[in-house]
C-alpha cells in the first residue's frame, strides 16, 4: 500500500511539473513570438550584409592612388636665419 501511494505521489509531481511548463509557455507566448521575429529579422539582416559585401567588384589599385593626397606637415619650421634651433628630448 505504501509503494502504491509513493508511486502516485511521484506521478502527481511529474504531472504537476508538465502542467507548470505548459502554463509558462502559454504565458510567455507573446515574448516567444517577439523572440522568433527578432531571429528572423537578424537572419534577413545577415543575408543582406552578405549580399552587400560579398558581390562587390574589387577596387582597382589605380583608384586608390588617385584618392590619396601627399602628406603635409601640420607645423612649419621656422626658416629665419639666426633663430636658435632647439632640440627637445623625446618623452
Amino acid at each position: 500500500m505504501l509503494a502504491v501511494l509513493a508511486s502516485l505521489v511521484i506521478a502527481g509531481a511529474g504531472v504537476a511539473a508538465v502542467v507548470s511548463m505548459i502554463a509558462t509557455v502559454r504565458n510567455q507566448k507573446g515574448a516567444l513570438s517577439r523572440l522568433l521575429g527578432d531571429v528572423r529579422s537578424l537572419e534577413q539582416d545577415r543575408v543582406f550584409l552578405v549580399h552587400m559585401t560579398g558581390e562587390s567588384r574589387p577596387a582597382s589599385p589605380l583608384s586608390f592612388a588617385r584618392l590619396r593626397r601627399a602628406p603635409q606637415r601640420a607645423v612649419r619650421r621656422s626658416t629665419t636665419p639666426g633663430a636658435p634651433q632647439t632640440q627637445r628630448a623625446a618623452a
